[in-house]
Formats: C-alpha cells, structure tokens, sequence
C-alpha cells in the first residue's frame, strides 16, 4: 500500500560532543584555590588541590582510555584521569614529584626513564583502539603500531625530590598516538641525551648507549625487542621533522595548545635543532661503531 512515508534521513542539529562521555568530576572541595604549573607550553595546567587540569578536546575521552588501560595494566606513574570539571577541563590525578630540569638529566635519571619507557610500550601493546579521536592526527593504529606517548621527553617526567634519580611519574599525555616504540625512544633521547644540543660525538654516542641498554634490559625481560643505539640516531631527522610537521598543521588548523608552541619559536626552533644534528650524525655514527658496547 503506497504511504506518505520517507526513509528517514541523516540526523540533524549539531554533533555530539565527545567530552559528554566523561564523567563530570564533583568538587570535593569548591573553594580550593589554583596553581599555575610550570611547564605546559602546549595547554597550560593549573593545581586544585589534589588534581591537575588542563584544557579538554575531542581527544581527551581517548587519552582518559589510553590511561585506564595502562594503569590496569600495573604501569608505574600515571596520572588517573577523573573526568571533566564544570569549566570543560581535564581532571586527573595530581602526582607528586618534581620535573627533572634538562640541564640536571644525570644518567641515572636518563636510564630510569628509559626503562620507564620500555614498560609503557609493554602495557600498551594489547591496545587497539577503533574510530579513537587524537590531538595531531585522525586514524586508527596500521599494522606494527602502538600508541605512542609522543611527548615521553625528560621534562615531562618526574622524580621524587631533589637529587632522586627515579622517574617516578610521567605527565602531558594529549599528544598520545598511533606510531612505533622507536618514535618515542626518539623522542626522550632528543630531550635526555641530549640531541638537541651538541653534547660532543663521543659524549653523546656513550649517553645514547646508556639510553638504549636500559630499555632494552627492561624489554628483555618483559619479552619485547629493543632497538640498537644506531637506529635511533638514524630515525631522529624523520621522527622529529614529523613532529615538527604535526606542530605547523595543528597552528594551520587553529589548535590552541600548538598556536601556544608559537610564543617559544616552535617548530621553527626544533626544526633548526634538526637541521644542526643532521650535520652532525656522521660524526655520531661514527662514535657509537666504535664505541664499545
């Protein structure tokens, strides 16, 4: 019997918000004063009393995932995430410690990250998320991937007080995202060797080494391969002229965190960085071959 009936169409109005799928976070305390955080060049966090927040995009209930799944996991030093306040913000779980100055990255220190590291691409590397939102880009993990933290970098990390050497919490998890372990051995060794600087061939090839024993000693023993020093020292150009890439698309698209990068020179600097340390990765080559292992 022929009707008036049409098939129904695409829904109309506007798009649900994804940060509607976090749990509003309650208050304990509404007169608890904020703190400005130092660092946070990307978003800016602020201390309320026992969490931290920081400003929520469409990636955020995918990076809240990233950090339950971790942490049930049994991973060491993350933040648990607690939803969004009534100003639209991140809550997450404050962690005590302190940043580890770049100019105070002592081996130890370079080495407990490492391993650190190493455990993070372990608890992760049963996660597959489907159709997840990322800050810097749009895609499920390809064959190989994991979820990089992205921003695993000395400054992100924490140790317990003055002259402690153990990382003992890993903070700025928003650019977390599909790609390999050896981008963020990439990235920590450009902060904590460091690579950006010009440590000297023979100073940075025995950093470097350190650098990847520690990671491959904790992989070893959690069944996960590790790459060699070399490996490293030749994924920094394309690693970190990617990253850089990622920064000037997120300025080009109006993202507020990577338009802050602009008042500190990003990617311009960066991309300067790279440039200098291609000039110099013969030399560098050269020291970790004979350097001994």
């Amino acid at each position: 019997m022929p009707t008036d009936e049409r098939p129904a169409g695409p829904p109309t109005g506007p798009a649900p918000d994804p940060l509607d799928a976090l749990p509003r976070y309650v208050e304990p305390d509404p007169g608890a004063p904020e703190v400005t955080l130092p660092g946070g060049n990307v978003g800016g966090a602020v201390r309320v009393g026992p969490t931290v927040r920081r400003p929520a995009g469409p990636w955020t209930p995918t990076v809240h995932a990233l950090l339950d799944h971790v942490r049930s996991r049994g991973l060491d030093g993350v933040p648990a995430p607690l939803g969004i306040d009534a100003q639209g913000r991140e809550v997450l779980e404050h962690l005590p410690g302190e940043v580890v100055d770049l100019a105070e990255v002592t081996d130890a220190r370079l080495a407990s990250g490492a391993a650190w590291l190493a455990r993070y691409h372990d608890a992760v590397a049963d996660l597959r998320p489907v159709e997840a939102r990322w800050r810097l880009v749009d895609r499920d993990l390809a064959p190989g991937e994991i979820v990089c933290h992205h921003d695993a970098t000395m400054y992100n990390m924490l140790v317990a007080g003055p002259g402690a050497d153990d990382v003992v919490g890993v903070v700025d998890w928003d650019v977390a995202g599909p790609g390999v372990p050896l981008d963020d051995l990439v990235m920590f060794a450009w902060s904590g060797v460091p690579l950006y600087a010009e440590p000297g061939a023979q100073e940075g090839a025995r950093r470097l080494r350190l650098l990847t024993r520690a990671y491959g000693e904790q992989a070893a023993a959690l069944g996960r391969p590790a790459p060699a020093a070399q490996d490293v020292a030749r994924h920094v150009v394309p690693r970190m002229t990617a990253s850089t890439d990622r920064i000037a698309a997120g300025q080009e698209a109006g993202d507020p965190g990577m338009l802050n990068l602009l008042r500190v020179g990003e990617p311009a600097r960066t991309r300067a960085g790279v440039a200098a340390y291609a000039a110099r990765l013969t030399a560098l080559l050269a020291a970790l071959a004979s350097s001994p292992s």
